[in-house]
């Protein structure tokens, strides 16, 4: 049986390309392999975590809806307005990528090439076995701990209980200091792609920020924030050791490969491994699927000006929301009469416009030119070399983790110590990249001085540095600050007008014709309100594995619960 796995396995490798390191699996083809050889040849092992890379590497977020950040064609999730159940949670419980790592470990050691080799294949599979813990863990808090492949004849051992959120943490730090360990400081042109020393203490650094934080750290046990930026600091210094630092170019990041910025990442290459992009273009230019990360007017107002200093709209006007705001924004949104850059747009010679002719603040009435529920479109990391019939196919990356957050996690953790001037120091550098002015009175804009201050500072940087990147949701959990959605109570959009010819369509001039448009707020989601409750903080698990596994019990707060998951 375990010899027609491995066979299996490895005949699924043959036509797979692992995007940052495809030259890895040109070599031979795997059919001809004898699976009583496999272990033995590094190249099918090779192959073999290939094929774990490939369905644990993260593809390009486009879940802006979950947050405040950037509605879709849909009204607020169950999730935002407080009627989830233990049904309607998207499902991180995936133990299939762990089943595979831990079978990797168990057969490794039997062949007989270096031990070297197998050395940097086993640190790179620790690392990929605490990702996909983290996953989980970062939901549910504890989870079983399966450390070794189950078969269907072990019966009831398989039924094994959660483990506590402290084993779990300790598993996954276990883990990825083992990867530290093992997996070399680069590596070459052919493996570009490859868990290194930098990506594993980067993601230690995230995995024990959130453990300090108040969704996992109510009581703000003060070792633990030392725990963090101890593994941070090592983190950034072995980063800029490295040759890692903030890409001077903010816009450029996902556009010039292998640039600095980027620590873990995914890319792509058409035709056999894309990036799906359809949905982040206007309805005229795809078929059949729009409305995916629509920024929200909330998410557009947290950018600040080029001083630094917060935007208030009520002094500047919507007229002109574009003007004078930090180098982020523009790489970010696309508004009214902006260069979005999109294939479809460069053909046809124009800019992108939003605007209504007709003065209805309905955000559900087609628009006379481009319609977005909010007026804007999402404008990072989007592929602009693809038309629309093409989007399934864009190229642009995923960088899960760059140079940014290494030094934002840094600072948050000092500031949590009490090293306030490294925390303000961190956020100087994300704000200078930005473009935002040194300035007089305040550097960078920043204020803050107090503990609480700074931490507010860091709040407000990372909606604004990271937005778009799959991080506002989990952040606001692990900072048990779901104020930040419910005092919205509606996320917002603008509805522009323009009642009178001629109505620009090309390339017109936004500064020039600015007055000739009217901006109403509309409420994007409807009467629908943010009510999200704290038991949302830890997800509940699904009834499925609840009948599955009798072993299991359900996280506090949820139906009888009975698991703790700050233990």
């Amino acid at each position: 049986m375990k010899t027609k796995h491995i066979l299996s396995i490895f005949m699924l490798t043959i036509s797979m390309l692992i995007v940052s390191c495809e030259q890895v699996l040109d070599k031979e083809n795997l059919e001809s392999i004898n699976p009583g050889l496999v272990w033995n040849d590094p190249v099918a092992v090779n192959a073999f975590l290939n094929q774990i890379y490939l369905a644990v590497l993260p593809d390009f977020p486009h879940e802006g809806g979950y947050s405040d950040e950037a509605v879709g064609r849909s009204q607020l999730l169950p999730q935002l307005k407080g009627t989830a159940n233990i049904d309607t949670w998207k499902n991180y419980w995936n133990y299939v990528n762990i089943r595979q790592i831990n079978f990797l470990f168990e057969n490794i050691g039997a062949g007989t090439y270096e031990n070297e080799t197998k050395k940097v294949i086993k640190g790179q599979a620790y690392f990929l076995r605490a990702w996909e813990y983290f996953k989980m863990v970062k939901a549910y808090g504890g989870v079983p701990l399966v450390l070794k492949v189950q078969n269907a004849d072990e019966g009831d051992a398989l039924n094994i209980p959660r483990n506590k959120t402290s084993e779990c943490i300790a598993q996954i730090v276990a883990d990825l200091d083992s990867a530290i360990a093992n997996v070399p400081e680069s590596y070459g042109d052919a493996d570009l792609g490859r868990i290194d020393k930098i990506a594993a203490k980067a993601f230690k650094g995230r995995v024990l920020l959130y453990y300090a934080s108040p969704q996992f750290n109510p009581s703000n046990d003060a070792a633990r924030w030392q725990n963090t930026y101890k593994a941070n600091k090592d983190a950034l210094d072995a980063a800029l050791a490295g040759g890692k630092g903030l890409y001077e170019n903010f816009k450029d990041i996902w556009y010039v490969d292998l640039n600095k910025e980027w620590i873990f990442y995914k890319r792509y290459k058409a035709p056999s491994v894309v990036n799906d992009q359809m949905g982040f273009r206007p309805a005229i230019y795809i078929v059949n699927d729009f409305g995916w990360d629509w920024p929200s007017l909330d998410l557009v107002n947290a950018f600040p000006l080029k001083d630094g200093s917060a935007y208030n709209p009520t002094v500047a006007g919507y007229d002109t929301l574009w003007r004078n705001r930090d180098d982020r924004f523009y790489a970010s949104i696309a508004y009214n009469g902006s260069d979005f850059g999109i294939k479809d747009l460069v053909d046809r010679n124009k800019y992108l416009w939003t605007y209504h002719q007709e003065d209805k603040p309905d955000p559900n009435q087609e628009a006379m030119q481009i319609w977005s529920v909010s007026s804007f479109y999402r404008n990072k990391g989007i592929d602009k070399s693809v038309d629309g019939g093409n989007s399934r196919k864009a190229t642009s990356p995923n960088i899960d983790i760059r140079f940014a957050e290494v030094l934002l996690n840094f600072g948050e953790a000092a500031n949590e110590i009490g090293k306030s001037s490294e925390a303000l120091d961190a956020l100087y550098q994300v704000r200078a990249r930005a473009g935002i002015l040194p300035g007089a009175g305040s550097k960078y804009g920043i204020t803050a001085a107090s503990k609480d201050d700074i931490r507010n500072a860091y709040i407000k940087e990372r909606q604004v540095e990271f937005a778009f990147e799959d991080k506002r949701w989990w952040d606001v959990r692990r900072w048990r600050r779901f104020d930040l959605f419910n005092s919205l109570v509606n996320r917002h959009g603008l509805f522009i007008t323009k009642k009178n010819p001629p109505f620009p369509e090309a390339k017109e001039d936004i500064n020039l014709i600015y007055k000739q448009f009217v901006s109403h707020i509309v409420k994007t989601d409807g009467e629908e309100k943010f009510n999200i409750l704290d038991k949302y903080y830890f997800y509940p698990l699904s009834k499925e594995e609840l009948e599955r596994n009798p072993n299991l019990k359900q996280t506090n707060g949820w139906d009888a619960g009975g698991f703790d998951p700050l233990n």
